[in-house]
């Protein structure tokens, strides 16, 4: 296996060379973006989450990476900045997807007060630490909450603190996920850097960024390029509801699944599909490839669905297709009415090694922790391609001796101009 195969993701067990630009990744998860910037080149000096199983995970598979398992609210820049042997205004990259929580009732109106919130401790961190480069990674309906009101507040916190920002749309299957999962990307500058932007520019598919949006309908040729459910788990040996199998039983066959395999010879972790109780089963065993509750039979539908209108729940118990691309990968996904979530052969959920093929995690990165805790890390987490694609990116531009701003990107919300920067 060569590096020249653009999926390869490797295991790095030691901290890169002195020169390295370096980063710190608060609310890491199972670790996906801390993945995808080791990856890149950088040089994480710490990695932070308060949940006990995705530490465990973390130091399995990024042990040359500090963690430190703690709630952000207990984090201080000057701890970070002692743990980190750095200074403030010398970290390059502050990272993380502080949850949205914080909404509080204002006389008639629910306001959201990104005070009362993580996002609060986060920029909070980032005027300590005063690094180079902010990113905030986040859902898409973040920016509508409120009308608007919570991205405008993120706008003017992010200037009260020194710094201009920008955000886009990144869909991960432009970025040789096999997944149609959006994600909301902030980029923010420190002001004497002198730039803005960030977002990289596809590598799959013909669209560019801001093309192809959320909940909208996309046509088969808007979607020509992108890795299928077949490229990504096609290799994966059959297993039945409520079985493990940790053994591979065949070869790759596409080129994402030899870098999915590399450095991982035969040990195959986390391969389970989560039992299911017989009502289910019957209606999987009903379903062809691309069907969902629709296709079943009256007398196999849940009560409730036996009434719904069939505009409505449109991708509850749908069977995958080998060619089709896979939807966002959520912590339900044992769950066949939760979405399509069910193997296109086989009468099963997918697996928690196949869900996280689907968000680009190789196959040496195991998942620590019980069944329920292994689906929300994998559901829950950044995709590391996505990752790697925004961190090389922004390595370039630290790297860079000029002040250009990144290429202009397509984005529905556009920070407004007040807010942008005080220059």
């Amino acid at each position: 296996m060569t590096a020249s195969n653009p999926y390869l993701i490797r295991r790095h067990t030691k901290r890169p060379a002195a020169g390295a630009p370096t980063a710190v990744d608060l609310f890491s998860g199972a670790g996906g973006l801390t993945l995808g910037l080791v990856d890149a080149g950088f040089d994480v000096r710490l990695s932070s989450d308060w949940d006990v199983a995705c530490e465990a995970t973390h130091n399995r598979n990024l042990p040359q990476v500090p963690f430190v398992r703690t709630s952000v609210e207990n984090l201080s820049g000057p701890e970070i900045l002692e743990r980190t042997g750095l200074k403030a205004g010398e970290l390059d990259l502050l990272v993380g997807g502080p949850p949205c929580q914080g909404f509080s009732i204002i006389g008639q109106r629910q306001i959201w007060d990104p005070r009362n919130g993580l996002v609060r401790h986060f920029i909070r961190i980032a005027e300590e630490l005063k690094p180079r480069c902010v990113v905030i990674e986040n859902v898409p309906g973040l920016a509508t909450l409120e009308q608007g009101a919570v991205l405008r507040e993120i706008g003017r916190l992010f200037n009260e603190a020194g710094y201009v920002v920008e955000c886009a749309e990144l869909l991960a299957a432009q970025y040789g996920v096999p997944q149609m999962r959006w994600r909301m990307f902030f980029i923010a500058w420190r002001l004497d850097q002198g730039r803005r932007g960030g977002f990289p520019q596809p590598t799959h598919g013909s669209s560019g960024i801001g093309d192809l949006l959320p909940n909208r309908t996309i046509s088969a040729s808007e979607t020509k390029g992108f890795l299928t459910i077949g490229d990504a788990i096609g290799d994966l040996p059959a297993i039945e509801a409520g079985e493990c199998k940790d053994r591979y039983e065949g070869g790759p066959k596409t080129a994402y699944q030899v870098a999915m395999r590399d450095q991982q010879p035969n040990d195959l972790g986390n391969h389970y599909a989560a039992r299911l109780a017989a009502q289910n089963l019957a209606r999987i065993r009903s379903l062809k490839p691309g069907q969902d509750w629709r296709d079943l039979p009256l007398a196999l539908l849940p009560g409730g669905m036996q009434r719904a209108h069939r505009k409505d729940h449109t991708r509850r118990y749908r069977r995958m297709k080998w060619d089709g691309v896979a939807r966002s990968i959520i912590t339900r996904f044992r769950d066949p009415k939760s979405g399509e979530y069910t193997h296109p052969e086989q009468h099963r959920t997918i697996s928690i090694r196949e869900a996280a093929r689907i968000q680009s995690f190789p196959d040496w990165f195991v998942f620590e922790g019980s069944y329920t805790q292994q689906y929300d890390q994998v559901g829950n987490a950044v995709p590391p391609l996505l990752g790697r694609a925004v961190a090389v990116e922004l390595a370039k531009m630290l790297r860079s001796a000029t002040d250009e701003d990144a290429a202009p990107v397509k984005s529905r919300y556009r920070m407004p101009a007040s807010i942008r920067a005080a220059e």
